[in-house]
């Protein structure tokens, strides 16, 4: 049974006796080892995560490396481009460019069997376009972005890289 102690205020307490300590005692050593176990087994864990555990042990990880070779991208000139631009004045703005595309070496065969159709939709966009829409950098990195989409659309699943600008004249 429990003890009764007197704190010396007249009031008594119980205690657990002798086996109070035992239980406290083993209570903290089971806490102690399962704190060591669990410290040790996260480090252990985070060494063989981080590779520490192979380069000790003298052990190769394997190395898998998948090589692509792609080709690099080579341009494709256009038709030279002569048209007029949209205005409502009588005399209307003319526009010539010399258009070459980036594309990859494989996609060029697309590119040349819808020749014709990227050629029609290139000029049917540059008529519903207006003077100041294309002139200075702005205006020409605008229509480059939009030539590169209408090409895109055109040819897909090929992919377009870009479209370089050999001669761009507005007159």
């Amino acid at each position: 049974m429990a003890e009764e102690d007197d704190d010396g205020n007249g009031k008594k307490k119980k205690g657990k006796g002798k086996g109070g300590k035992k239980k406290s005692g083993a209570k903290l050593l089971i806490g102690l080892i399962l704190g060591i176990l669990i410290f040790f087994g996260g480090g252990g864990g985070l060494a063989w995560y981080m590779g520490w555990v192979h380069s000790l042990m003298g052990w190769q990880k394997p190395h898998s490396r998948a090589e692509l070779e792609i080709g690099k991208p080579v341009f494709h000139p256009l038709p030279e481009i002569r048209t007029d631009l949209k205005t409502g004045e009588c005399r209307a703005p003319f526009l010539r460019a010399v258009i070459h595309v980036q594309l990859m070496p494989d996609d060029v065969g697309r590119l040349q069997d819808t020749e014709m159709q990227v050629m029609d939709a290139i000029l049917t966009h540059l008529r519903g376009q207006e003077r100041q829409n294309v002139v200075g950098k702005e205006g020409s990195e605008r229509l480059r972005f939009e030539l590169v989409q209408i090409i895109q659309n055109i040819i897909r699943p090929a992919k377009v890289h870009t479209i370089l600008f050999k001669e761009l004249v507005v007159q």
